[in-house]
């Protein structure tokens, strides 16, 4: 995997917390094995951009001193058209077939089936042009299913349209277009006590920006916000608005203040 030249943890690092190298390049590595499905970059290996490196660098690298993940929820907003779709795919396959997770259950939910496919899409196809992955899972279009068979696990779609409350044993989940779910119960259903079971369970919310107020992605919009700026703390919670990050580069744009290493400062701002 292509390395940071000046990785730094996030800020939001606790203080009993460290950073693991090796299982940092490991999820980096997966992710990096696998291939861009759509457009120009079609078949061509993912390579991490630097804010998304930073992102798994964080979520995957920084352990408890139980060994266990540090963060169990991230909040990623991100403007329209910068990759959503591939980097939660990719997420999704990374917890079902390269954690380790005996049995895992990988969620991929969004507001509609037809929304909750999009990512699922671009997951079978990251599958199939993957040989390692391609022999060892099975895909089950009609079902929206991947197994992983060698640890008997699965990803599997869910819309708020339809879907059961009950017999759910997250290892992740994977919510796509947080802004579109029309009310909290599937999010309240995903994220309340279905994870108790695994050890460090993953809720990976990914989303561009709502105008909804009355929303749960507000409310986490809200809660990222308060803890970016200082106003909460929460440890287990990774926050991440990509949309901060622009509009702050706008103003040092519009103001005529020279800005020699923005790449940079958009990971400062992230971390």
């Amino acid at each position: 995997m292509k390395k940071l030249k000046k990785y730094k943890p996030t800020r939001f690092m606790a203080k009993d917390s460290i950073y693991d190298k090796e299982l940092a390049d490991y999820a980096g590595d997966f992710i990096e094995c696998l291939c861009h499905t759509k457009g120009t970059w079609a078949g061509k290996p993912f390579k991490l951009l630097d804010w998304q490196e930073q992102i798994i660098r964080d979520l995957f690298g920084i352990i408890k001193p139980n060994g266990y993940r540090q963060f169990n929820t991230a909040y990623v907003e991100i403007p329209k058209k910068n990759g959503k779709s591939e980097l939660a795919a990719a997420v999704a396959l990374l917890l079902c077939c390269g954690d380790g997770e005996q049995r895992a259950e990988i969620y991929g939910c969004a507001a509609d089936r037809g929304q909750a496919t999009i990512v699922f899409d671009v997951a079978a196809d990251m599958v199939r042009m993957c040989p390692a992955l391609e022999k060892r899972c099975k895909i089950l279009a009609s079902q929206k299913r991947i197994l992983y068979l060698p640890t008997n696990s699965f990803y599997q779609v869910l819309s708020a349209e339809a879907y059961s409350k009950h017999g759910f044993n997250i290892h992740g989940v994977v919510f796509d277009e947080l802004h579109t779910q029309p009310n909290r119960k599937l999010f309240d259903v995903m994220t309340k006590g279905s994870g108790d079971a695994r050890m460090q369970p993953l809720y990976f919310l990914i989303t561009t920006a709502g105008t909804d107020t009355n929303s749960i992605c507000y409310e986490t919009h809200q809660k990222a916000m308060d803890i970016i700026e200082g106003r909460k703390k929460d440890s287990t919670f990774y926050p991440v608005s990509m949309g901060l990050v622009m509009m702050r580069i706008g103003r040092i744009r519009k103001s005529g203040r020279k800005q020699t290493h923005p790449l940079e400062r958009q990971l400062e701002w992230i971390r």
